[in-house]
């Protein structure tokens, strides 16, 4: 519950509350808690707090789904999963109704992001098992470090000098998208004079942008593959589940078409999540917790959030005045 469940009077919602109840019980996923908020109270926020025994590793999906439809997830201490839409007017929107059209509307773009996955989810158990490692709550060790430039450019003739023949093309649709690989093995005899010395495998840069690490989980899910962390909680590793050539060649081009349709529905959340290009956006990201701060798992009630958002809201036009 928030600090106020006002009724929607609106009759042009796209997706009513007992549709999206409707719709986790559908997925046997657990809405331990849903505030539907389509109203006329800007402070109303919608938001929905989904139990985290739905399946192993549904973290990242929950993740890349609030993402690709421009929702803000965050884990609670509890380890269940909310996902919450901020925004209240961002000014361009003057009237009651155009704040109500567009919290339905998120909530239609959020349902369907969830069917989509849900089904390629379910299709995908046909290519493997459970994967090795689980994406939430994944500590990074601290090692030596050094500031790199954000979301540097890599020259495309640099990241293919040293890729295997036979998957200069995926490894570039991957690239091409934001999913910045470090390394690579096609795993194919073709391209190791008659032997296979390692796995089929691509090592990705999990920090390129903002919580990218995710969607990483999720590509290789959805694809088919293992998805695994690096050595120190750093990176992520990628190998395909098939010691057959043929089944290689199908599994690279499968992760290609996967990352051509997830980085497509992630691009404008990649955008967002610049520091200086959706500034707005990128503050819910980056100050983690902001949500569960106010929320009581227990009594399953928010308070004290109007406030967080304000100051938000505050910084934001006062930058944006500067400008």
């Amino acid at each position: 519950m928030s600090e106020s469940k006002t009724k929607s009077s609106s009759e042009d919602v796209l997706v009513s509350e007992e549709d999206v109840r409707e719709f986790f019980k559908s997925w046997k996923v657990a809405c331990v808690d849903l505030n539907y908020a389509v109203s006329s109270e800007p402070n109303d926020i919608p938001y929905v707090v989904l139990g985290k025994d739905a399946y192993r590793g549904c973290e990242a999906h929950f993740f890349t789904i609030a993402d690709k439809s421009l929702w803000i997830p965050e884990l609670l201490p509890s380890g269940d999963i909310v996902l919450y839409y901020p925004i209240r007017d961002m000014r361009d929107h003057e009237n009651l109704d155009s704040l109500m059209q567009r919290r339905a509307f998120a909530w239609e773009l959020l349902i369907d992001a969830f069917e989509e996955t849900f089904e390629l989810l379910f299709l995908k158990a046909r290519y493997k098992q459970d994967s090795t490692d689980v994406w939430a709550h994944q500590e990074k060790e601290d090692v030596i470090s050094y500031e790199v430039p954000e979301n540097m450019p890599i020259p495309i003739d640099k990241i293919l000098k040293k890729v295997d023949r036979s998957i200069k093309d995926p490894i570039l649709a991957l690239n091409k998208v934001g999913f910045v690989t470090i390394e690579s093995c096609s795993g194919m005899k073709k391209d190791h004079g008659g032997d296979a010395p390692f796995p089929a495998f691509v090592c990705l840069d999990d920090e390129y942008y903002h919580d990218v690490s995710a969607h990483l989980f999720t590509l290789a899910e959805l694809a088919g593959w293992d998805p695994c962390w690096g050595a120190h909680g750093y990176d992520v590793f990628l190998y395909a589940v098939t010691d057959s050539e043929i089944e290689k060649e199908k599994a690279w081009i499968r992760l290609s078409e996967v990352a051509e349709q997830l980085g497509g529905e992630l691009r404008e959340y990649q955008k967002l999540t610049e520091p200086h290009q959706g500034y707005y956006f990128y503050r819910f990201r980056r100050e983690r917790g902001l949500f569960s701060g106010c929320y009581c798992e227990k009594s399953r009630t928010l308070s004290g959030f109007v406030e967080e958002l304000n100051k938000i809201d505050s910084e934001y036009y006062s930058d944006n005045k500067e400008k």
